[in-house]
């Protein structure tokens, strides 16, 4: 009786055990152990509901929390009816707290490749607690989801190799980032023509991390110039095409929003950061890097034009330069771009004559005629839908292109 006993309870504890076990491991999973990859806490209330706070990113002082960007893993989900609530999305910006970056607008995506990512549109916003729900049954096991799309530092160096192998292109390291990862410049032109007789052309990208639309972009720049396009072949004789393609590699490779890995905005601090002072160097050796690459050159051959390469929910192009030729080519190339690519600006061209402290000011620095470029993460008229990184792959060719043929006709 007894050994009966003992039996009965061996085969419950087992089924008990077992019962568990599938539990466990067939229960939804979160995973963000991967490059890119960003959340916050995470808060079962239902059996495929979960709130997930962003985690957002602090300045050097702790101040600004910037919350736009979150990339995640989730696995043990195939056929799925999920339900993901964004929470803690509030944060600050430029000291004035109360800022939220998401809203009604955002699209999150999706992806079971890492690869193809796909709007999703089954999305709602509450305005009175500030938080984003997103709704998709899951195709797969195994999901990743995003804000944008993701384009990692990875993603950058396999270009960079590709690039590389181009005989009309050289990539050199100009310095290393906070955390020791390189910053790279590429020059594309034909080596056999005199830098003299050229007008150089400059694109910049990813001084955000979260801000994936401008690699994209850059990628799709670094591969035009370096094609057998008649085009392009026919611009390499004539320009210097320079890039600055990722400037905050750290930020790209730790999921983080906005600041370098010591919290310092990578276009806030250029009018700040001196060449002669070493300071500058150990806190913020991107910016350093960059600006002293930059003025190198313009010292050099002088910059014809340069763009820093941006992303927000409105498109536009602010320049700082104030002469009469700066501002007169800024409008042909603005004016050219509109009628000639995807660009698709939501205001005029703007004018800024007061500094700030972005990338812009090294027109007050060497009189480089540099102008910042917002492009919409949402829809537009021009496509009549959401943006995709297909898109600006595109949109990087014919940007490079219109900004080239812009000041050799000039």
């Amino acid at each position: 009786m007894r050994h009966r006993l003992l039996l009965v309870i061996g085969m419950l504890v087992t089924l008990v055990t077992q019962t568990f076990a599938q539990t466990t491991n067939t229960a939804p999973r979160f995973n963000t152990r991967f490059e890119g990859a960003s959340l916050g806490k995470i808060m079962a209330v239902g059996e495929n509901e979960f709130r997930c706070a962003v985690a957002g990113q602090y300045d050097e002082r702790g101040r600004n929390r910037q919350v736009s960007w979150f990339y995640f893993r989730m696995e043990n989900v195939a056929k799925r009816p999920l339900t993901l609530t964004f929470t803690e999305l509030e944060g600050e910006y430029n000291d004035k707290p109360g800022s939220v970056s998401m809203d009604k607008t955002d699209q999150p995506v999706i992806s079971y490749d890492q690869q193809n990512w796909s709007y999703q549109t089954n999305t709602a916003w509450n305005a009175e607690t500030k938080e984003l729900t997103l709704r998709f049954t899951s195709e797969q096991d195994t999901v990743w989801v995003a804000l944008l799309v993701p384009y990692t530092h990875a993603t950058l160096l396999k270009c960079l190799a590709d690039i590389e192998r181009s005989p009309h292109a050289l990539v050199e390291v100009m310095g290393s980032t906070v955390q020791g990862r390189d910053l790279h410049v590429v020059t594309v032109t034909n080596p056999d023509i005199p830098a003299a007789q050229k007008k150089t052309v400059w694109l910049q990208a990813r001084q955000h991390a979260w801000e994936t639309g401008t690699s994209f972009t850059m990628e799709g720049a670094l591969r035009w110039v370096i094609s057998d396009d008649p085009a392009a072949k026919a611009l390499r004789d004539k320009v210097i095409f320079k890039f600055t393609p990722m400037l905050d590699p750290d930020g790209c490779a730790t999921g983080q929003v906005r600041f370098n890995a010591n919290g310092y905005d990578v276009n806030r601090h250029w009018n700040k950061v001196d060449l002669q002072h070493k300071e500058f160097l150990k806190l913020m050796p991107e910016i350093w890097y960059a600006k002293k690459t930059i003025l190198a050159h313009h010292a050099q051959h002088p910059i014809a034009v340069m763009i820093n390469l941006h992303n927000t929910k409105t498109e536009y192009m602010d320049t700082q330069a104030s002469d009469d030729a700066s501002q007169a080519m800024f409008q042909k190339l603005f004016d050219n771009l509109q009628s000639q690519t995807l660009f698709d600006p939501t205001r005029k061209l703007g004018i800024r004559l007061v500094t700030s402290g972005d990338a812009n000011s090294m027109y007050h620095d060497a009189k480089v005629p540099v102008a910042l470029m917002e492009l919409r993460t949402l829809s537009g008229p021009k496509l009549g839908r959401y943006t995709t990184h297909e898109d600006r792959l595109k949109y990087g060719a014919q940007l490079i292109r219109v900004m080239a043929e812009t000041v050799v006709e000039k």
